[in-house]
C-alpha cells in the first residue's frame, strides 16, 4: 500500500527520510547463515542510501533474504 504519510520533496529527502534499518532475519544457534542478500529497487539489487519508498519500489522496507543450514554437531568423547 502508497506510504503517501511519509512524502516529501526531493529536496527534504536528506533530512526527512527514513533510513533506518526494520527487518532482521532471526535464527537459531543450530543454524549458519551462509549469505543474505537485500533488495529495495524490486530488480534484485540494494542501492546505498536511497530513501524509500519510491514510485518504483512503493514499501518503507527493503526484500530480505538468507539461505540457512544447519550447523553439522561434532560427537563428543563420550559419544564416540
Amino acid at each position: 500500500q502508497p506510504q503517501l504519510n511519509k512524502a516529501a520533496k526531493s529536496t527534504e529527502l536528506a533530512e526527512k527520510g527514513d533510513r533506518n534499518p526494520k527487518d532482521f532475519v532471526l535464527f537459531s544457534g543450530g543454524f549458519e547463515a551462509v549469505g543474505t542478500w537485500r533488495d529495495n529497487t524490486g530488480r534484485l539489487e540494494f542501492v546505498e542510501d536511497m530513501v524509500f519508498p519510491t514510485l518504483d519500489f512503493p514499501s518503507d522496507h527493503a526484500v530480505l533474504s538468507t539461505e540457512l543450514r544447519f550447523k553439522l554437531r561434532r560427537p563428543s568423547q563420550q559419544e564416540l
